[in-house]
């Protein structure tokens, strides 16, 4: 739609990395065994100070072949992941949020290397769905609070996710993979591995093609990978682990829709791609009639309703690709001295795509092709040097990067003709108007120093501090825009805070019970939207302007039963300079929209988490979490908006997980139900979308055979929202508002209906 902040980024992502030290070490566990007590789905953070849970490879390998790994973590307490896909993968619809803090507010690395925010129009990473095919993560690693003092990220607020790719294999071996589902989807993967080449080496690559035509509407996602990882034992005190993954992504959007929309179209209204004639129509009466366009409707030959202007467009996609390399070096240097050093380097190039009936062709068609492009070059390095000594282990590293991106919208011109010049999924060419472009440079530093110490067998005690700097030097382009007034956002922003303590005790009663608590500080720094003003918003906010920073507070047990794995904790966060796009003063006054700080949230909840095994094959899991997050002042933004104790937009009260879990080594099923209650998508709070509840469920089959083409195959069928649930998922892809009494705001999307399909998998 026409506010939409169009930011695909095409992605070829070829990551190079290696799994580092790190604080929270993930779980070897291999996907092809059965869910037992010694093998399980979730894994509770044993030994750990904060709030930690794991999933593994198992979880990634019952889901619908090619889901997004954020998806999977969904049964999680406090998780919320919202898509308009039924894979989680269309990146402008999906949003993963924790404890109330967005995912553009928390933290995410692949083996050790940062992924930035992994937001839609990301300037500084790439979202996991484009960095690893999922067949090749070995586990996901959430810490709902704060991540440890090492992880790599200038935007962790809230918690951080670690992903772990999955360690080449000893022995040769050939994983093959076909999945056929619904909309006539396919996906194929494979994987070689090479087994031990001498000395310990060993690699794997990997290649994967994704074709998924939209559940709604015309257009489809297609995406192809391929991924490698190598590991090489240096002697018996170094190892080097690399890993290089490459992606290209296409993918058409959904339509972004509101209640009124929904009521008026019902739940698969969408872009009109298959209808080119009426967007012209709808483009020359839309322009016919600026002034009053809001009002404006017709009737259109095919359609039942009169439709308006904005109601709906031509086509909306996104193209990334991705290129990130590194590697990890790990050596012992002296008894009880050991180092890790962890360069990396990222290439991204994007661009999104809106058919705009707001700005026609010059001497061509009412349509134009409104396009936001990206370019990402960083490169980085991460290391810790520890050393135990006694009872104590000390670390102390950093991170350091180096980005430039450049972001900037043109308009492409379409010809004069009855089918659109430009589309299915092509890089626009020749644009006629350059809107704005922006050079940004942004150096990012972070040390950290912090040690643990074994006080008793019982009592862990960890302690330490990190400093972060982040610099963001923006240069713009001053033949993108007419008016001095307009075009000089040039630069610089500075986020830097050299003390942000994090501390934490954990304490084990016996094999069966154990205590944590921790306490941590944290600091977003500044992302590039400061400088998309004007020069007097910028000059406005340049010298005042304060980065997002958070403290949280967290406890609780962990139970480590004979036939019971479980938590519950509960938190206090105080999250504060919280920032807005906001006009600060009257009406009547008169000023510009700019970002500004708003004010504070307080948010308290309590997470409960366990596993139940009544039998070695069968398992109960469960989850439940309780968020009170409160706005914690009122908002000037023209009027004064009375936000003050009302809870923080998008986020459910209540959310809560239950799945049965059973698998023999021959036969596996697993059916599973996420709840989520209703959630506010005003600041006010006036407005609202329903809560839900969606079943999904798993079944598999893996032949016993010795020998013959039954050896090591296996099938399995999935079917999410099993019971055809419709629902709103994603809110807020528009951004939200203070109030929407009569449901108009464009800002949302409708959630899949059930899908299903059927994947064969055989390794030789």
């Amino acid at each position: 739609m026409r506010y939409k902040h169009l930011s695909g980024v095409a992605s070829l992502a070829l990551v190079c990395g290696a799994t580092p030290v790190m604080a929270q070490t993930a779980p070897a566990v291999d996907a092809a065994e059965g869910v037992t007590e010694d093998n399980p789905i979730v894994v509770f953070g044993r030994g750990e100070t904060r709030q930690v849970q794991t999933v593994t490879a198992i979880d990634i390998k019952a889901a619908t072949p090619g889901t997004s790994p954020l998806k999977v973590l969904e049964k999680l307490p406090s998780v919320s992941v919202q898509s308009a896909n039924a894979l989680g993968t269309n990146e402008w619809s999906t949003r993963f949020s924790v404890r109330s803090f967005s995912q553009n507010q928390l933290g995410f690395t692949l083996d050790g290397v940062p992924l930035g925010d992994m937001s839609y129009g990301n300037f500084n990473g790439l979202h996991i769905s484009r960095a690893i095919a999922s067949e090749n993560i070995g586990s996901s690693t959430l810490a709902q609070g704060s991540g440890a003092l090492d992880t790599p990220s200038s935007s962790n607020l809230g918690g951080t996710v670690q992903f772990f790719s999955q360690t080449p294999t000893d022995d040769f071996g050939v994983d093959t993979q076909a999945s056929y589902g619904s909309e006539n989807a396919y996906r194929l993967f494979g994987r070689v591995n090479t087994g031990d080449l001498g000395g310990g080496v060993k690699a794997y690559v990997s290649g994967s093609w994704l074709d998924a035509p939209k559940w709604k509407g015309e257009g489809k996602q297609q995406a192809w990978s391929v991924n490698s990882k190598i590991v090489v034992p240096l002697g018996t005190s170094a190892k080097l682990t690399a890993f290089a993954n490459y992606s290209d992504f296409k993918d058409d959007d959904y339509m972004d829709m509101s209640p009124a929309l929904v009521k008026k179209y019902g739940w698969n209204w969408d872009y009109i791609r298959n209808d080119y004639k009426t967007a012209l129509a709808i483009a020359k009466n839309l322009q016919s009639d600026l002034v009053n366009y809001s009002k404006y409707c017709e009737n259109y030959a095919g359609y039942d309703q009169t439709i308006c202007a904005d109601d709906t467009y031509y086509n909306g996609y996104g193209l990334r690709k991705d290129f990130l390399a590194g590697a990890s070096l790990t050596t012992d240097l002296a008894p009880g001295l050991s180092l890790r050093v962890s360069p990396y380097y990222h290439h991204n190039k994007g661009i999104g795509t809106w058919w705009t009936p707001y700005t026609p062709t010059p001497g061509g068609a009412a349509l134009s092709i409104r396009a936001t492009s990206y370019k990402i070059a960083r490169g980085g390095l991460t290391g810790a040097l520890t050393y135990k000594i006694a009872k104590n282990e000390i670390e102390l590293g950093g991170w350091y990067e180096s980005n430039k991106y450049t972001t900037a919208r043109n308009f492409f011109g379409l010809a004069d003709s009855t089918t659109s010049s430009i589309d299915n999924r092509e890089w626009p060419e020749g644009s006629f108007y350059l809107q704005y472009k922006y050079n940004f440079k942004i150096t990012t530093g972070q040390f950290f120093i912090q040690d643990t110490f074994q006080a008793t067998d019982n009592l862990k005690i960890n302690a330490g501090f990190k400093g972060l700097s982040v610099i963001v030097d923006n240069k713009y382009d001053p033949a993108s825009q007419s008016t001095a007034a307009a075009r000089d956002t040039s630069g610089r922003l500075k986020a830097r805070d050299l003390f942000l303590p994090q501390a934490g005790v954990n304490y084990t009663f016996n094999s069966a019970v154990e205590a944590f608590v921790s306490y941590a500080e944290n600091m977003r720094a500044f992302t590039t939207e400061p400088f998309m003003t004007n020069q007097a918003g910028f000059q406005a906010i340049k010298n005042t302007i304060k980065p997002e920073t958070s403290k949280t507070i967290e406890g609780g047990f962990r139970f480590h039963l004979d036939h019971f794995e479980g938590s519950i904790a509960g938190y206090h966060v105080k999250f504060e300079n919280r920032l807005l796009s906001v006009q600060p003063c009257a009406i009547i006054v008169g000023c510009a929209t700019i970002l500004s700080n708003v004010g504070s949230v307080t948010t308290n909840g309590v997470e409960l988490a366990g596993t139940y095994h009544l039998t070695r094959a069968l398992s109960l899991y469960g989850s439940y979490s309780y968020t009170d997050a409160r706005y914690d002042d009122d908002v000037l933004s023209g009027t004064l908006y009375h936000t003050k104790d009302k809870q923080v937009a998008t986020v459910p009260a209540h959310l809560a997980n239950a799945e049965v879990s059973y698998d023999d080594g021959v036969i596996s099923a697993r059916v599973g139900a996420n709840y989520q209650s209703k959630r506010y998508y005003t600041y006010t709070n006036d407005a609202s979308v329903a809560g839900r509840v969606l079943v999904d469920l798993s079944l598999g089959y893996k032949f016993d055979a010795a020998d013959g083409p039954l050896k090591n195959l296996e099938i399995q069928g999935n079917v999410t929202n099993l019971f055809d649930k419709k629902y709103i998922a994603t809110l807020g892809e528009n951004g939200l508002a203070s109030t929407d009494p009569s449901g108009t705001l464009q800002s949302m999307l409708v959630g899949a209906p059930r899908q299903a399909s059927i994947t064969l998998r055989k390794r030789f």
